[in-house]
């Protein structure tokens, strides 16, 4: 209880954060419209005004776990779910961060205020070491009773040699993966210190670098809640097994976002 009720660290931006992922990704179509309930945590499925904010187009969708060592307001664990690219009114065609967990406060509160990512708090189960394939990770509610994950993903190796290679964000919008972000205004929730609303609409951009990626297997099979109910995959019509990248020794500068008129 001393830390929930501990004062919030704000940490205004830039930050530079180290850390190691994974990255899966997959093509969602608009064709198969786009279901509050997974696009979104509840809080923002709730808000018309976030889930109606641009016009969904589908396309590369990204899920993102990550564990981070060093930011400025400490370590934590991170989900984070991209769908693909919304139409903005006089400002194009861009990626959307539309659902997003951690595993601590400090980082719920920044990433809201600082660049309208809607985060919000999990519980992490991990099951083997996040540091190196084959492991499960499970995300529950934050409520401790609440026993069923709302996602699961195993990292599996491909099960044959594959080199390594550096990868950087420098170069992904060559190869059409989303270099920049245009996230819309958040609503506030409860509590109001840690759930923080917005006001503006913010283009931000994050610089990525490893020196050291490797290709691996993301399973998305998830366990159903009764015996029998498991389903094949996390997002309808996607295919259970996504090849995934797996960052060792990453950086993540993200600077100031661009405040836009929308």
């Amino acid at each position: 209880m001393a830390a929930e009720s501990s004062p919030i660290k704000k940490a205004p931006p830039p930050w530079t954060c180290r850390y190691t992922g994974y990255i899966g990704s997959f093509f969602v179509s608009p064709s198969t419209g786009l279901p509050r309930d997974l696009a979104y945590d509840p809080h923002e499925a709730s808000s018309d005004r976030f889930t109606e904010a641009g016009t969904w187009k589908g396309g590369l969708a990204m899920i993102q776990l990550l564990r981070y060592t060093t930011t400025p307001v400490g370590s934590y664990d991170e989900m984070v779910l991209i769908l693909g690219n919304f139409d903005v009114p006089g400002h194009g065609s861009h990626s959307r961060v539309t659902r997003i967990y951690v595993s601590q406060r400090d980082t719920t509160y920044n990433g809201r205020k600082n660049w309208n990512i809607p985060k919000h708090i999990a519980r992490f189960k991990f099951t083997g070491d996040f540091s190196t394939p084959p492991f499960t990770v499970q995300l529950f509610p934050e409520d401790p009773t609440i026993e069923t994950p709302f996602f699961t993903a195993s990292l599996q190796p491909l099960g044959f040699w594959t080199p390594s290679f550096p990868f950087s964000s420098r170069i992904t919008k060559w190869i059409g993966l989303p270099d920049s972000f245009l996230q819309p205004p958040l609503p506030e929730g409860e509590p109001k210190n840690l759930i923080c609303g917005t006001d503006k609409w913010l283009n931000c951009q994050g610089m990525i670098y490893s020196p050291k990626t490797k290709v691996v297997w993301m399973d998305l099979k998830q366990p159903g809640k009764k015996p029998g109910e498991a389903r094949e995959n996390w997002w309808p019509g996607i295919r259970r097994w996504q090849l995934a990248i797996w960052l060792q020794d990453a950086q993540l500068d993200l600077g100031d976002p661009e405040v836009l008129k929308v």
